[in-house]
């Protein structure tokens, strides 16, 4: 493949992190409704066997759009660890943490997906393993979202080491990276309420975790998008910028 045509390949890579967003909050929240109202920590088990029986078919369509999106976060994956391995001048580190954190944020948006659907599927079961097959989704989906802050640390050590002259990493993507750290770390303290702030369907269980997640891959969308327009995958690797054999 020639360079025009790798670089083109690189900018539609870079699109899907946005797309990914886009997709999940659409097909999660919009089309199966799980959003807007969110589902209730404290529904018993008759509450959500209802909540599937009504809009069983938004919610089937909406976790399909689910599983979509979780295929779109590889390549925005494999677009910023091109980055990131030009910045190490090999598969180092931070490549290979931004990598992973890709990897394991594809299996969280696919599997929480998948037992909604498995919920779905018969919606004739048992009203208490329905309830305890949407717990697990939503504990899973909104609870384990901690797993893709790999993906933010790699990019806050790249902005903080990137040194080169024209550095793809620019200095205040890496605090903006730390601060969607700390503002999703607070959904972990879903697994010890059933309601108030803190529960799934709170303003610091979901909503302002929610609201640091999705912007992220746009923030970052837009600053690999410039680093393809101005070229700078070219510039020397980190290790060689600041001079070190």
């Amino acid at each position: 493949m020639n360079t025009e045509g790798a670089q083109r390949l690189r900018i539609a890579a870079a699109w899907t992190g946005p797309l990914f967003a886009v997709v999940l909050f659409t097909g999660w929240g919009l089309v199966a409704g799980m959003i807007l109202p969110p589902w209730h920590p404290q529904d018993g088990p008759t509450q959500v066997v209802a909540s599937y029986q009504g809009d069983i078919g938004r919610i089937r369509v909406g976790m399909v759009l689910l599983m979509v999106a979780a295929l779109l976060a590889i390549p925005f994956t494999a677009a910023l660890c091109h980055q990131l391995r030009e910045l190490e001048g090999r598969t180092g580190i931070l490549t290979w943490t931004a990598g992973l954190g890709g990897a394991a944020l594809m299996c969280l948006t696919f599997y929480p997906a998948t037992f909604w659907l498995v919920a779905a599927y018969r919606p004739n079961r048992s009203p208490e393993l329905i309830q305890l097959i949407n717990d697990v989704a939503w504990l899973q989906f909104v609870g384990g979202v901690t797993i893709f802050l790999a993906l933010p640390i790699a990019v806050m050590l790249a902005s903080f080491l990137d040194k080169r002259p024209y550095a793809v990493f620019p200095r205040w993507l890496g605090y903006y990276s730390l601060w969607v750290m700390l503002l999703v770390i607070p959904d972990q303290l879903v697994f010890f309420f059933h309601d108030g702030p803190f529960a799934w369907n709170g303003l610091f269980g979901l909503w302002i975790p929610a609201v640091s997640f999705g912007s992220w891959f746009f923030v970052v969308f837009v600053v690999l998008r410039r680093a393809e327009s101005v070229g700078r995958q070219r510039v020397v690797p980190m290790d060689v910028a600041v001079g070190v054999s």
